[in-house]
């Protein structure tokens, strides 16, 4: 009966952060290895065409204005193919082979005081770059663990949408469910 409270609160606490309650439907987004998830409004649009059933990959609209990207990585696999034994181990992985390692060679990084329910260890920055065209490319990285595994999200976009939004999304993200 407790786990249902809480569930209900979640869910209310989700619908108010995501501006919801104006009648605006959501829906819980998981990842194709059934393994964790995501709520958002149902206008967003999920990647189907990832082949790797551990990465969950959502955009704000057709344009992709702003991309959310998780990934789960399990525990015991990156400690024993990776030798990845700590959350400060599998930083230096993320900063040097994910989609956003660019972002953090050319661009700006600030840590972030982040956290989020359900998981151990979270490290949080938030990455600024400019590209050629003068346009200014924003990201939000989160690095976190449970005993089971480590997670990947970044939130990225366009600075302008970037901004306008992100309040909004690190609530979404703080309430990802691991299952």
């Amino acid at each position: 009966m407790k786990y249902m409270i809480k569930v209900v609160i979640m869910i209310v606490m989700l619908l108010v952060a995501t501006g919801c309650s104006d009648g605006k439907s959501t829906v819980e987004y998981t990842s194709a290895s059934g393994n964790y998830s995501i709520t958002l409004p149902s206008t967003w649009i999920q990647d189907t065409n990832i082949t790797n059933g551990d990465i969950l990959v959502l955009y704000s609209n057709e344009q992709r204005d702003i991309i959310i990207s998780i990934q789960q990585y399990d525990r015991e696999v990156a400690e024993d193919t990776m030798g990845l034994d700590s959350l400060q181990k599998f930083e230096h992985f993320y900063k040097t082979n994910s989609i956003v390692s660019t972002l953090y060679t050319t661009g700006e990084v600030d840590e972030v005081d982040y956290s989020m329910a359900n998981m151990k260890n979270v490290i949080a920055e938030e990455v600024q770059s400019k590209s050629n065209d003068n346009t200014v490319a924003k990201a939000f990285c989160v690095l976190a663990e449970t005993d089971n595994a480590y997670y990947t999200c970044t939130i990225t976009g366009e600075q302008k949408i970037y901004n306008k939004n992100i309040k909004n999304l690190k609530q979404v993200l703080s309430a990802m469910v691991e299952k």
